[in-house]
């Protein structure tokens, strides 16, 4: 793109579209109590509903109550990266804002930054959220290792930054915001349901076990289980949980291909720039 501003000047527009995009997204009711409320208005339904609780020995009930919450953690992370991040920018797109953003020297990188880190940020809120809500019920949470934290980071981004890209390729292609928001949501649903709850329940998955330490949504959320609870490895099995190193590999991998595929469909469909430009 001609006019492509400098690094100062990418950063400063990242920073504005970051601003831009999460105050939309904060100020939306309707997404923070699909962002928020849901998930863990849905953990609360199903430790006290649906999880035999008087069936499970005292001892045990803390880290089941802690991998229930990070599951529902991942999924109201789901809902975000997918439903409310795309349906923004279907929004932006059938409102034609692009058309007067690729008449400016923007560069289109530091759109998708700023709007990607606003979805994380949604993200890791509602993820937390579960958590610390998690703890008024009984679980509890312990660190693996020194390293769990880091490795944690990067499997909660990894995760969030594919769901993100997934968003950009479906709004793109559907720039109707209600179409749009109906299949996001669709997706997160399925994709969490059909997984054995982003891979936490093996007991409830139906496919291939080895699919469990490959799906984008499942390996990041066993690795945080992992990382986060104190229980047995077993309890993730079948099948058994990769090494760290192959998993922070994999996720890496996941998180740079992502990122390519994301920065192709922000150039070419979105603002039609051209791959290189």
């Amino acid at each position: 793109m001609a006019g492509t501003p400098g690094t100062r000047h990418w950063i400063a527009q990242a920073k504005s579209f970051f601003e831009r995009y999460a105050r939309e997204l904060f100020r939306n009711k309707t997404v923070l109590f699909w962002s928020i409320a849901f998930p863990v208005g849905f953990y609360l339904l199903t430790i006290t509903v649906f999880v035999p609780v008087e069936e499970i020995p005292a001892n045990e009930r803390p880290y089941i109550f802690a991998a229930t919450a990070i599951s529902y953690g991942t999924f109201g992370a789901i809902i975000v990266c997918l439903s409310s991040f795309g349906q923004q920018l279907a929004a932006d797109l059938e409102a034609d804002r692009y058309k007067q953003f690729r008449a400016l020297p923007i560069a289109p990188t530091a759109d998708m930054a700023g709007r990607m880190l606003a979805g994380l940020l949604l993200a890791t809120v509602s993820f937390l959220a579960v958590v610390v809500v998690s703890l008024g019920t009984g679980a509890s949470y312990t660190l693996r290792s020194i390293a769990s934290v880091p490795i944690a980071m990067l499997a909660f981004v990894g995760f969030a930054v594919v769901w993100m890209v997934l968003a950009m390729v479906v709004a793109s292609a559907i720039t109707d915001e209600r179409y749009a928001a109906l299949l996001t949501v669709a997706v997160a649903l399925l994709a969490y349901m059909l997984t054995g709850y982003n891979g936490t329940d093996p007991g409830s998955y139906t496919g291939p076990d080895v699919l469990l330490n490959y799906l984008p949504n499942t390996l990041p959320s066993r690795v945080l289980v992992y990382q986060f609870v104190d229980a047995p490895a077993s309890s993730l099995a079948p099948p058994a949980l990769p090494s760290t190193i192959w998993s922070v590999g994999t996720l890496t991998l996941y998180t740079a291909l992502a990122l390519g595929v994301g920065i192709v469909v922000v150039r070419t469909r979105i603002y039609g720039t051209g791959v290189l430009a």
